[in-house]
């Protein structure tokens, strides 16, 4: 095979491959590979086609290039490792994919690839209600996780805005988060045992199903958030909890996005609520927020510069701390409100909806692919401590201001993580190219902005293809290295996810 370095050393595949003096296209191995699958697995070339369509590629990120592609979809953990054994065999690259809800272009083949959807994995392996355990495919998705502990008054917690479409699989490689996160924390926390298999299709079992475990490297955690570049994760065995005693949620508005921070400020001296999240002017005007008229009223009534927190408590002595929570917001809000149970999925849905290429609401099922004449937009995941939340709103405000553009802002306030979406105006189609160098300008000051503040680039999306130049700014020269170093090692044909993560 021939290899080539990019400026930073690291080797890079070429889209020629010698095979006994003969040089041959990547394009024409994935050609070979169809023909192999069809000829010893015909049960797998039922579901493999060669495709270059960006409906059959894409994710949900504003990564638009993608490359011809040989897209596999297998039902077992056996066949992912038959496919990766065969591809590395070929020297064929692998990119791994989930439910492609993915914002960061992580999914996307850059490059000629052997694309593996993981989708078709969706057995439900074990429980074992005793002892807190739930062994599922990669394809098994949140809600339907949900679905599962449920009847049993358990409950899986993390909860990201796509956990009904999202997949285990894709949120293990991503480190998810979500909405609850504030109090429960990030996919690790609940993850025990990985099934992965590596780049040369061997498989490997990691973690034990125990709650204390340090039993040499911690390789487990290691490949939670490693976007599919050290491994695939065929099989994922989970924590969870008792579904929360009681619950209630609230919702608050404010006439300045300053007021929402103080009163998120507020509130974490006294509580540590299951939900604390924070939609401003931007990210209210984007969705569809009649819900909100009947609970609280007219967005454009609450004052100059609306914001809204949506908060909930869960748990024993929730009606003493939804007390507490209503006397510490109340200072600060226009309006306090409670939620009726029955309401709770319609307000949910509103914080749920949108993203850079979906705008409405997430139970609704749309196009993966934005229209090809929509303005350019260009979504950001950014983490800072959360007393530093109000100064990097203001940079975001002022950045965007200065550039011409509109600026969305969904966080999730109580962890200091913010869903950011920086638009440029409808007029921008006319010269998309422009609009995408202003974009990435203004996003480029608020990125340093929120390094010089102790924040880091990405709080739960990943890095993907879109972010691996600010991820070189966050983790500097020598911490990159050291990840190389670990996928030299793993991977050293650079087959697995090239170009993503760093």
């Amino acid at each position: 095979m021939l290899a080539s370095t990019n400026p930073e050393g690291q080797a890079l595949l070429c889209t020629t491959v010698h095979r006994g003096g003969i040089v041959t296209t990547i394009e024409g191995v994935l050609g070979d590979l169809l023909d192999e699958i069809r000829a010893r697995r015909p049960d797998l070339a039922a579901h493999a086609e060669l495709t270059s369509d960006p409906a059959r590629l894409r994710d949900e990120s504003p990564v638009t290039a993608v490359a011809r592609s040989l897209l596999v979809f297998p039902a077992t953990a056996e066949d992912v490792a038959w496919l990766v054994r065969l591809a590395h065999l070929h020297e064929s690259p692998i990119v791994p994919r989930g439910a492609r809800t993915g914002l960061v272009g992580g999914a996307v083949p850059l490059r000629p690839s052997l694309v593996i959807d993981l989708s078709r994995l969706t057995a439900i392996e074990s429980l074992d209600l005793a002892g807190r355990r739930l062994r599922v495919g990669a394809g098994v998705t949140l809600g339907q996780i949900d679905d599962v502990l449920a009847p049993h008054g358990m409950m899986y917690p993390p909860d990201p805005a796509s956990f009904r479409r999202a997949t285990i699989g894709g949120t293990v490689a991503t480190n998810a988060g979500g909405l609850r996160c504030v109090k429960y924390g990030t996919t690790d926390r609940w993850i025990r045992t990985l099934r992965v298999v590596l780049p040369d299709g061997s498989m490997a079992d990691l973690g034990h199903p125990v709650m204390k475990d340090a039993t040499g490297y911690d390789v487990r955690r290691l490949f939670i958030g490693s976007e599919g570049t050290l491994g695939i994760v065929v099989s994922v065995g989970l924590t969870f909890c008792p579904r929360p005693t009681d619950a209630r949620m609230m919702l608050a508005a404010f006439g300045t996005i300053e007021a929402a921070l103080a009163a998120n400020h507020a509130i974490r001296d006294r509580l540590v609520p299951s939900m604390c999240e924070l939609l401003d002017r931007g990210a209210l005007a984007s969705r569809d927020t009649e819900v909100l008229t009947s609970l609280i009223g007219r967005v454009q009534e609450w004052g100059s510069d609306p914001a809204l927190l949506l908060l909930q408590l869960d748990g024993m002595g929730v009606d003493a701390e939804t007390a507490t929570l209503r006397a510490v917001v109340a200072p600060h809000a226009v309006a306090v409100r409670d939620v009726a149970p029955a309401d709770e999925a319609e307000v949910l849905a509103v914080r749920r909806g949108g993203s850079a290429v979906r705008s409405g609401r997430a139970d609704v099922e749309e196009a993966l692919v934005a229209p090809a004449d929509t303005a350019p937009v260009l979504p950001q995941d950014l983490s800072v401590p959360i007393d530093r939340l109000a100064q990097i709103v203001k940079v975001i405000r002022e950045v965007a201001d200065h550039a011409q553009l509109e600026s969305r802002i969904a966080a999730h306030a109580g962890d200091g993580n913010l869903h950011l979406l920086l638009c440029a105006p409808t007029d921008s189609r006319a010269d998309p190219g422009e609009a995408r160098r202003r974009l990435e300008r203004a996003m480029e000051q608020i990125v340093r902005h929120a390094l010089e503040l102790g924040g880091t680039v990405s709080g739960e999306h990943g890095i993907g293809a879109a972010k691996r130049g600010w991820a070189r700014q966050d983790l500097g020269p020598s911490v990159i290295e050291m990840h190389r170093a670990i996928k030299r090692a793993l991977d050293p044909k650079n087959l697995m996810n090239p170009e993503k993560a760093f």
